[in-house]
C-alpha cells in the first residue's frame, strides 16, 4: 500500500512538473541555452538557463528546458548573455543637447530630428527605464510617450520643490521664475522677493507635495544649491523644510531626491537622512586644493553617515565629463556619437554658433587648463565614489544627461560613458549592474516591476555577446533590446 501511495505521489510530481514546464504561448518570446545575470541583492550567481516571455511578462525562467508550443519568436543565446534593463535615474528629457530655448525655436528640424531619436537612442545602449528629475508638463510627457519605441518614462512631476529664488529658479528672468516653477517652497527669508499674488498656504511643503503626487510623480525633487560659477549667495531650504518635504514625500509613497554636489549640501542632507542624493560629492569646499589619494576625514564622516542611514549615492561622473568635453576638439569626431544623434545636428555643434556654450565657460582658459582643473575635480569625485563602494555605501546610476546646455551628455551614449567612469573609480563591475539595475528599482520603488529577471516582472532585458560582470565593453556589445516584450535589434535603433 505505502508503494502505491508513493509511486502516486511521484506520478503527481512529475504531471505538476510537466505543466509548469508546458507552455502555450498567444504572443511570446522563448530565449533559450543563454547565460543569466541577474539579481534580488546585488549579489550574482550567473548560470545558462532559458527564459520565456508571454506579451509583456516574464512567465518562465530556470535552468531547465521548457516545453513551449503556440506564437512565440525563439532566440538562441547559447554563449550571450542576459541582463534587466538599464534604470537611469536622473535624466532630463526637455531638452535638446547643447542648446537654449531660442535655439531650439530658432532650429525646429533640428529639434525634432533630435526629440525623434533621443528615445531611440537611449535604447540603443540599454536604457529602458527613465526618470525625469526636473519640471515636465504633461504635454511634454504624452510627446514622449507617443513614440512608437521608448523607454518607459518616470518623473518628478511639474517642477522641482525648489524654494522661491533658489536654485534653479535663479536662472529664469524673475518675471516669468514663479509661474514655470510652480511647485515653489515658499521661504520666509525670501517673503519680500516672491510676488503677492503667490499664497504661502499654496506653497507649504505638505501643499507642494500633494500636487507631485496628483500629477503622478514617483518622487520629489529638491535642491541645496547656495551657488557656482560666479552666482550670488543662493537661499537654500531650512532644516525644517528639508524635513517636512521628506515626511511628506514617504507620507505619500513617493521617494525625496535632492540635488546636491558640495560638501555643505552632503552634509546638510546626510543629516537630514534624505532618500536619495542626486549628486556625488565632489565640491570639496576648503579641502578642494588638498591632493586626490587621500580623503579629509571631514568628508569621510559625512560619507559614514549616508552608508549608516543607506541614502541612495548617485554619483553622476558625467556632469563633469560632460562639460570637459567641450575642451576636447576630438569629442564631435567620436563615431559613437553618428548613431545617436541626427548628422544636421553634429554638424551644427561643430559651428560657431554651436560651440556657444564652450566660449562661454572656457574662453579665459587653454584646454590644457581646462581638463587639468576638471581632472582634479573628477579625481575628487572617484575617490569618494569608491570610499562608498569599499564601505557598504548604497550606489544608484544616474547621468544628469543633460547636465547643463552642453552636447557632451548626449542621450544613452552618456550612460554608457558612466559606467565606463564608474569603472574608472575602481567601482567592482556587479557592483556597477546592480547599481543601474535593482539599486535603482528598490530605491525608487519600481522593483516589483523591472530591475531584475523574475517570473511576473516586465520583460525588459538586454542580450549582449559579453559578460558585464567581466568587462565594462559589454554594455557595447548589445545585440537586442527586450521592451516590454517586444524584441528590437539594436542597429534598428541608430540614427537613419
Amino acid at each position: 500500500m505505502k508503494k502505491i501511495i508513493l509511486l502516486t505521489l511521484i506520478l503527481q510530481l512529475i504531471s505538476c512538473k510537466d505543466k509548469q514546464d508546458r507552455l502555450n504561448l498567444k504572443q511570446g518570446v522563448y530565449i533559450s541555452n543563454i547565460t543569466i545575470i541577474s539579481s534580488e541583492d546585488g549579489n550574482y550567481s550567473p548560470y545558462i538557463g532559458h527564459l520565456v516571455i508571454e506579451k509583456d511578462k516574464i512567465v518562465y525562467i530556470d535552468k531547465s528546458e521548457p516545453s513551449v508550443n503556440g506564437k512565440f519568436e525563439e532566440i538562441d543565446g547559447t554563449g550571450k548573455f542576459v541582463i534587466p534593463g538599464l534604470i537611469d535615474s536622473h535624466v532630463h528629457i526637455t531638452e535638446v543637447q547643447g542648446m537654449l530655448p531660442y535655439h531650439m525655436e530658432k532650429y525646429p528640424e533640428l529639434t525634432e530630428e533630435f526629440n525623434n531619436q533621443m528615445p531611440r537612442s537611449y535604447l540603443y545602449y540599454g536604457f529602458t527605464t527613465l526618470i525625469n528629475l526636473g519640471g515636465i508638463s504633461e504635454e511634454q510627457i504624452a510627446s514622449f510617450n507617443r513614440h512608437p519605441i521608448k523607454p518607459d518614462l518616470f518623473h518628478t512631476g511639474r517642477s522641482g520643490a525648489s524654494v522661491a529664488n533658489g536654485y534653479p529658479m535663479n536662472f529664469a528672468p524673475e518675471q516669468f521664475r514663479f509661474e514655470g516653477t510652480p511647485n515653489f517652497i515658499y521661504l520666509e527669508s525670501e517673503a519680500d522677493n516672491i510676488p503677492d499674488r503667490f499664497d504661502p498656504v499654496d506653497h507649504t511643503p505638505k501643499a507642494v507635495v500633494s500636487r507631485i503626487k496628483n500629477s503622478g510623480a514617483i518622487a520629489v525633487k529638491a535642491y541645496y544649491e547656495s551657488g557656482f560659477r560666479g552666482m550670488p549667495k543662493l537661499p537654500v531650504p531650512t532644516k525644517s523644510i528639508m524635513t517636512d518635504l521628506l515626511n511628506e514625500a514617504q507620507s505619500n509613497g513617493l521617494v525625496l531626491t535632492v540635488h546636491g554636489n558640495s560638501l555643505e549640501a552632503h552634509s546638510f542632507l546626510a543629516d537630514i537622512g534624505v532618500d536619495v542624493i542626486a549628486h556625488g560629492l565632489w565640491n570639496w569646499g576648503k579641502y578642494k586644493d588638498l591632493p586626490n589619494d587621500s580623503l579629509p576625514k571631514e568628508i569621510r564622516s559625512v560619507l559614514d553617515l549616508q552608508i549608516k542611514k543607506q541614502i541612495g549615492y548617485t554619483p553622476t561622473l558625467t556632469v563633469l565629463a560632460g562639460e570637459e568635453a567641450l575642451a576636447d576638439n576630438s569629442f564631435l569626431s567620436n563615431p559613437e556619437l553618428s548613431k545617436i544623434v541626427p548628422k544636421k545636428l553634429m554638424e551644427w555643434y561643430g559651428t560657431e554658433e554651436g560651440q556657444w556654450f564652450a566660449n562661454e565657460l572656457f574662453a579665459d582658459y587653454t584646454a590644457e587648463e581646462v581638463h587639468s582643473i576638471y581632472g582634479n575635480i573628477q579625481e575628487h569625485a572617484k575617490l569618494v565614489l569608491k570610499y562608498l563602494s569599499n564601505n557598504g555605501g548604497l550606489i544608484l546610476f544616474g547621468t544628469d544627461t543633460p547636465s547643463a546646455p552642453t552636447y557632451g551628455n548626449q542621450p544613452g551614449h552618456n550612460g554608457f560613458w558612466e559606467l565606463k567612469l564608474m569603472n574608472e573609480a575602481n567601482v567592482p563591475l556587479n557592483q556597477i549592474l546592480a547599481s543601474a539595475t535593482i539599486n535603482n528599482a528598490k530605491a525608487f520603488k519600481l522593483d516589483s516591476d523591472v530591475g531584475s529577471i523574475k517570473v511576473g516582472k516586465k520583460a525588459n532585458l538586454i542580450l549582449m555577446t559579453k559578460n558585464p560582470l567581466k568587462e565594462i565593453e559589454a554594455y557595447n556589445t548589445i545585440e537586442k533590446i527586450v521592451l516590454g516584450g517586444e524584441v528590437i535589434v539594436r542597429e534598428n535603433l541608430s540614427v537613419k
